[in-house]
């Protein structure tokens, strides 16, 4: 009885001492959780612009057209002589010229030449019993001409020429009075083709003024 008598004032004893202990401000506490903002997020970058590139729609160039040099030889039908039959034979020949093409994003191609040469051209009289006489020409010119090819082989062209045309008469018959020779300065505008072969020779056709002309040439 005694020593349960004991225990119970021991332990009132201590009740004040173990109250003290819980709310002593310099007791041991557990440090409060510390605060970690979040990661920053990183600078916005805004997608690469993207270039519009059209699809290419150039057409390739085609080969520069030739720039024949050479001569050139042709018979002629002349256009005029009235009752007459006329024939002639006539030679040129060509060279290049630097001047710049007029044709661009084309699939022809130009090319500019100089030419000079000379006609012989003459006329036979001979019809309603009258006597036979002619008429005879030589005709020196020199011209421009404008070359437009489809090809490396075919071309068409105009050519303005100039010449001098030295004619006289044979066998006139004095009674129709004094013989009329006849000189004078022309200009004539023709039109021609041209055909180049794999061997350099080249066809040619043209007509003009002075008639219809066809011959060949060697044009390299």
């Amino acid at each position: 009885m005694r020593a349960s008598i004991v225990a119970l004032g021991f332990a009132a004893a201590l009740a004040p001492a173990i109250a003290l202990a819980q709310t002593d401000p310099n007791a041991a506490t557990a440090p409060p959780p510390t605060y970690a903002p979040p990661p920053a997020q990183p600078a916005y970058a805004p997608p690469p612009q993207q270039t519009y590139a059209p699809p290419p729609t150039a057409v390739a160039e085609p080969a520069a057209g030739p720039s024949p040099k050479g001569i050139s030889v042709w018979g002629i039908l002349p256009a005029w002589g009235g009752f007459s039959t006329g024939l002639g034979v006539g030679g040129r020949f060509m060279m290049p010229l630097g001047i710049q093409s007029l044709l661009h994003s084309t699939g022809l191609r130009d090319t500019w030449a100089f030419e000079f040469g000379a006609d012989f051209t003459r006329w036979s009289y001979n019809y309603l019993g009258s006597s036979d006489y002619s008429y005879s020409q030589i005709v020196p010119v020199a011209g421009i001409m404008w070359n437009v090819w489809f090809n490396q082989q075919f071309a068409l062209y105009p050519k303005l020429e100039l010449g001098y045309a030295i004619g006289w008469w044979s066998g006139w018959n004095t009674s129709y009075g004094a013989q009329p020779n006849h000189s004078w300065l022309f200009w004539d505008l023709t039109a021609g083709a041209l055909y180049k072969l794999n061997n350099g020779l080249t066809l040619r056709a043209e007509a003009g003024y002075a008639g219809l002309k066809l011959g060949v040439g060697w044009l390299f």
